[in-house]
């Protein structure tokens, strides 16, 4: 277990505040600045710059924080797996709601009889990663965009990225587009925040074109919601082909051929480094 300096920095590193890091811990603000640079002085490290009115904490420092919040995170949760027998773990994962429609019944199924409890957090991938940080999640699905030099990480699937329209659209002929041709559609789009949304911005900047050159952008945060405005005519859309191809293979949608747009991204399974998910990964694939 680490000693009271590394919790004081941890939580100096949130607060950005020597007064308020003091008062979460119930000590002296001068407690606080004592134990900061007895931890600097033992590292050899600066962790903190502080010209008043402003406290940055340094490279070292951020990388010493993200250590001792993993270290705390992976803590309890082995004090947890002691306490708890087998049939009473409890389990809880999250997902982007992308991967959520097509993927989370599958992997709920395999894993219902490994534990007491499963609950499944559907939200973007922004907040699964906050939630991976605080401990709230044991592991995520995720087709977004994360850093692999903080996670861990395993790829659990390849998906295709399409672009989507219903059937009666014209462009749902069998003829190649170039993306120039679609800008006179309305887009229909996930949120900001969500994988598939960064995804497609980051293809369109690489064309120098943006979501506003289209007619009209729709957001919506349901991919479900998205595939049954598509089938009314109201736009097109771009996901993964998986979520679409229920109504693909029912008539009701159809792929729209677009040059360049040959986009195959990985699909993960991520925990904090050292978690303790690695046993879950032969269950899951």
């Amino acid at each position: 277990m680490l000693d009271q300096r590394y919790i004081t920095f941890q939580i100096l590193s949130k607060t950005k505040s020597y007064t308020k890091t003091a008062e979460k811990l119930f000590i002296t603000q001068p407690a606080v600045t004592q134990q900061i640079k007895s931890l600097e002085n033992e590292l050899n490290l600066k962790l903190v710059n502080y010209k008043q009115p402003s406290l940055q904490i340094t490279k070292y420092g951020q990388k010493l924080a993200e250590f001792i919040n993993n270290i705390n995170v992976q803590s309890n949760k082995f004090i947890h797996q002691l306490k708890e027998t087998p049939k009473k773990r409890k389990l809880i994962f999250g997902s982007t709601r992308s991967v959520a429609i097509f993927m989370t019944p599958n992997i709920i199924n395999k894993l219902e009889n490994q534990f007491y409890n499963i609950e499944c957090v559907v939200t973007n991938t922004n907040e699964i990663l906050k939630m991976i940080d605080n401990g709230k999640l044991d592991f995520a699905i995720l087709e977004g965009n994360f850093n692999k030099q903080k996670y861990s990480y395993h790829v659990i699937k390849d998906e295709k990225f399409i672009c989507v329209a219903g059937v009666d659209n014209p462009l749902t002929s069998n003829k190649m587009f170039k993306i120039q041709e679609l800008l006179k559609q309305n887009l229909l789009l996930r949120e900001m925040g969500s994988g598939t949304r960064f995804i497609f911005a980051n293809w369109l900047e690489s064309l120098n074109i943006t979501e506003n050159d289209f007619n009209k952008v729709i957001n919506v945060n349901e991919p479900t919601v998205i595939n049954n405005l598509l089938q009314y005519n109201l736009g097109i859309s771009f996901m993964y082909k998986s979520l679409a191809e229920k109504e693909i293979n029912a008539g009701h949608l159809k792929e729209i051929k677009i040059k360049g747009l040959d986009i195959v991204r990985p699909i993960n399974l991520v925990a904090l480094k050292n978690n303790y998910f690695n046993e879950l990964i032969n269950l899951i694939e």
